[in-house]
């Protein structure tokens, strides 16, 4: 995952979105500087002041969560959630069977071919416009299972289906974080609990 996608947002002045490539992400607004540390879990901070420190990826996720994560760009004046992106598209059509000296280790996913299209957000599901399909609507409390790769998301459905967004011009943590956030609210507002578990399958408490 390119380091602009982790950090969508910027973790000091709450810009959206931000710049970068690879390893190296700017804020076009407050001109701070981020880079990978010496460890996994690192983050060199190159403020405009001159001042240089190494700081937690899990301590710049949360000041971009406290000053409101990925809404900042979703949520409507009136309250109401609006957002949208271009992705690839693409159905599981099967699973491969994965052996290892001979032992059967579990499955993987066969996917099908990827149509470009356009997937967008409110407050009670998602619903993909693909090139050539049948609009499909995917309500959160229909959802299964939600997980990312470094640039992908995929949506366990029912009927054992699968489907996998691969986002052309946006960041997929960014998309991880909003759908979390509102199916959150969907189980609270049906009355079903706190979803405290996303994969491999959705649980609530």
């Amino acid at each position: 995952m390119a380091l602009a996608d982790l950090l969508y947002r910027c973790p000091r002045c709450g810009f959206d979105p931000m710049d970068g490539e690879g390893d190296d992400a700017s804020c076009p607004a407050c001109s701070t500087r981020y880079s990978r540390g010496r460890g996994d879990r690192l983050l060199v901070e190159r403020r405009p002041d001159g001042v240089t420190a190494e700081i937690p990826v899990s301590t710049l996720v949360a000041l971009i969560e406290g000053s409101g994560g990925p809404l900042s760009r979703a949520e409507r004046p009136d309250g109401s959630i609006d957002y949208s992106a271009d992705v690839l598209a693409s159905w599981r059509v099967g699973e491969e069977p994965v052996h290892h000296k001979g032992v059967l280790r579990g499955f993987s996913e066969s996917m099908g071919e990827p149509v470009p299209g356009v997937l967008k957000v409110d407050r009670d599901g998602v619903t993909l416009r693909a090139q050539g399909q049948a609009e499909a609507r995917m309500a959160f409390l229909e959802i299964r299972a939600l997980q990312t790769s470094s640039s992908s998301l995929q949506l366990s459905l029912p009927g054992d289906r699968l489907v996998q967004f691969r986002f052309l011009a946006d960041s997929p943590r960014r998309w991880e974080d909003l759908l979390r956030h509102l199916l959150r609210a969907a189980y609270r507002r049906a009355g079903k609990g706190n979803v405290v578990e996303f994969q491999p399958r959705i649980v609530a408490e």
